[in-house]
């Protein structure tokens, strides 16, 4: 027995990425943008993953540490690679 589609819109990967493109500027939850958009969270959720899309907005994010004169200065970095990508650096 042949399963009958329900009507859903078959949209191909580059129309996904500029769906994904303006997911990241929206500022929305995950949720709300497939709302607005029409878009059934769980087809949403299966190109995300599929694509390798994080899950929201990257922004940069510089930490600082508070300055003390009463300790000796000392340097040291570290960086982190993420599966997705992604590159974490830590200096002091």
């Amino acid at each position: 027995m042949a399963r009958k589609r329900t009507g859903g819109v078959r949209r191909q990967e580059k129309q996904w990425i500029e769906i994904f493109r303006r997911f990241g500027s929206s500022g929305l939850g995950t949720r709300e943008f497939c709302n607005r958009e029409g878009v059934p969270l769980s087809t949403f959720q299966r190109w995300q993953k599929r694509l390798h899309v994080s899950g929201g907005t990257a922004q940069f994010v510089e930490i600082v540490a508070p300055a003390s004169p009463s300790s000796a200065p000392t340097s040291w970095s570290l960086e982190v690679s993420l599966p997705n990508g992604a590159s974490l650096r830590f200096q002091a």
